[in-house]
């Protein structure tokens, strides 16, 4: 998303860090020539009462190899939004100007204090002559506050980056992203879907679990607030706009993350509901974990995973 700085990775070591109020999570990955599988050194989260964001950056990113290595800084959900937008007729380097102008009734804060990138969506075969953008508008304080706390404790610092592209990142390690796959992610209260084909970004939704709703059979509800049956409709809507608007072959397979009990839960509810191959998103299939990594699959842990993935020109 942001990039702060240039910094070019001449090990393949990249950390991502997604600081938070209660805790802070850090993956470090060292991506590998060839056919090799990325490494996975560290894939943790960590309480905010237990040590401090700046304690985890200094002791866990230091020593020869990891001293300069890239750093993702992720900042939360609250802190931006993601949307759409015609892609407006400009040379290239007035794009974010007018990017923001269109913004201007599309956010919910002001957008003077918004910090504007953008990044391009797969044209649409059926409505070329409507080509879009994704547009990112960050609150600027929660940037600085990412910079300032990364920033003088990780001299490779070079980015800022936002839930659904790291999600991108990992979608594109699954195998089935070959031919195009849905990537479930489970949050507390909420799910962000992400649809990829080849590591491209089709489409991203996050779906809001706040409210216990209402589904016709009782056993349809998971972990006492996500309807099955509702779920599996909002899947299957995004399913049919990337294939109608992107005139691409269906998606078959959804892959959830983490791969917890409320994972296969939801999994088998799932199945029921739709004909989609399900599956659990299981990173012992796709890196070589170090010995003795524990990995934290929760929400800011997948997140952190997923900046660590980010190449230097930003594609998975």
């Amino acid at each position: 998303m942001l990039a702060l700085w240039k910094t070019k990775q001449q090990s393949g070591w990249r950390a991502g860090v997604v600081p938070g109020e209660r805790e802070t999570a850090l993956a470090i990955v060292q991506r590998r020539k060839g056919e090799m599988p990325p490494l996975l050194k560290h894939c943790g989260v960590h309480p905010v009462l237990e040590i401090r964001p700046e304690h985890i950056l200094t002791s866990l990113i230091q020593g020869r190899v990891l001293a300069r290595a890239p750093v993702s800084g992720v900042i939360s959900a609250e802190d931006y939004q993601l949307v759409q937008v015609e892609a407006p007729e400009v040379p290239p380097a007035e794009l974010r100007a007018a990017v923001r102008w269109k913004l201007r009734d599309m956010i919910d804060f002001p957008l003077e204090e918004a910090v504007i990138d953008v990044f391009e969506i797969p044209q649409s075969q059926r409505r070329a002559q409507e080509k879009k953008l994704f547009a990112i508008a960050a609150r600027s304080s929660a940037v600085q506050r990412v910079v300032e706390l990364i920033s003088q404790r990780a001299r490779g610092f070079d980015v800022i980056d936002v839930p659904e592209l790291c999600l991108r990142n990992l979608s594109a390690l699954l195998p089935q992203d070959a031919k195009g796959v849905a990537l479930l992610a489970l949050g507390e209260g909420f799910a962000q879907l992400v649809l990829t084909r080849q590591g491209v970004l089709y489409v991203t939704r996050r779906i809001e679990f706040n409210r216990r709703f209402d589904g016709d059979a009782e056993d349809n509800i998971v972990d006492g607030n996500i309807d099955a049956a509702v779920l599996a409709l909002e899947i299957q809507r995004s399913l049919d706009y990337y294939e109608s608007h992107y005139d691409q072959t269906p998606i078959s397979e959804l892959v959830l993350a983490p791969s917890d009990v409320r994972s296969r839960q939801l999994a088998a509810a799932l199945k029921s509901e739709t004909n989609l191959d399900i599956s659990l998103f299981e990173p012992e299939r796709l890196f070589e974990v170090a010995d003795g990594v524990e990995i934290d699959m929760r929400w800011p842990g997948l997140i952190a995973l997923g900046a660590a993935l980010r190449t230097d020109d930003g594609e998975p």
